[in-house]
C-alpha cells in the first residue's frame, strides 16, 4: 500500500490543522476587523471610500475562510483549491486597498492634527499641537504595523492551504491506484 506522507509546516505541524488554524484566523481576524471599521466609520473623515472598501475585503475574507475550515474539515480537494484561489486574490486585493488606506492616513494628517485641536481644546495640555501630532503617530504606526502583519499571515496562509491542497492531491491519486497482489 502506498502512504502518502502528511504534509507538515513550523516543522511537525500538520498542514491540515494549519487550514484550519488560518481559516479560524481569518474568520475571527477578518470579522473583528470589519465589525470595529464598520463601528468607527462615522469618526473617520475623508477617507470613507477606502474605510468602506476595507470593510467589504475583511467581510469577504470572513466568508471565505468559512469556505475554507469547511474544506479542511471535510478533506475536500475542490473546495480547498476554491479557497486557495480566493485567498490569494483576497491578498492581492488587500494589498491594493491596505496600501490606499495607509496613503489616506498619511495623506489626511493635517486634517487629523486640526479636528483633534478643536475636538480637545478644554484640555490642559502646554501644547496641544504636539499632543495630537503625537497621537497621529501613534495612528500611523499602528496602521502601518496591523496591515503588514495581516499580510504576512495572509501570505503564509496562502503557503500552507497550497501545500494541503498538494498533500490532498498525492492523497486523491493514491486512492485510485488499483494493486494487483496476484502477480507474484
Amino acid at each position: 500500500m502506498t502512504v502518502v506522507t502528511t504534509r507538515t509546516f513550523c516543522c511537525c505541524i500538520p498542514t491540515r490543522f494549519g487550514v484550519i488554524l488560518i481559516a479560524l484566523v481569518g474568520l475571527l481576524g477578518g470579522g473583528f476587523i470589519s465589525i470595529i471599521s464598520a463601528i468607527n466609520a462615522h469618526r473617520i473623515t475623508g477617507s470613507k471610500v477606502s474605510i468602506g472598501i476595507t470593510i467589504a475585503v475583511y467581510i469577504l475574507l470572513t466568508l471565505v475562510s468559512l469556505l475554507g475550515l469547511i474544506g479542511a474539515i471535510g478533506r475536500k480537494l475542490a473546495l480547498i483549491r476554491l479557497y486557495f484561489t480566493i485567498l490569494m486574490m483576497h491578498l492581492l486585493f488587500s494589498l491594493a486597498t491596505g496600501i490606499y488606506a495607509i496613503y489616506r492616513v498619511f495623506k489626511d494628517g493635517s486634517t487629523f492634527i486640526n479636528d483633534c485641536m478643536v475636538s480637545n481644546t478644554a484640555v490642559s495640555s502646554e501644547d496641544p499641537r504636539q499632543m495630537c501630532s503625537d497621537g497621529l503617530k501613534l495612528v500611523k504606526g499602528l496602521t502601518v504595523t496591523l496591515f503588514i502583519v495581516f499580510w504576512l499571515v495572509e501570505i503564509w496562509g496562502c503557503v500552507i492551504v497550497n501545500s494541503y491542497a498538494g498533500q490532498l492531491e498525492d492523497e486523491n491519486a493514491v486512492e485510485g491506484v488499483v494493486k494487483d497482489t496476484e502477480a507474484w
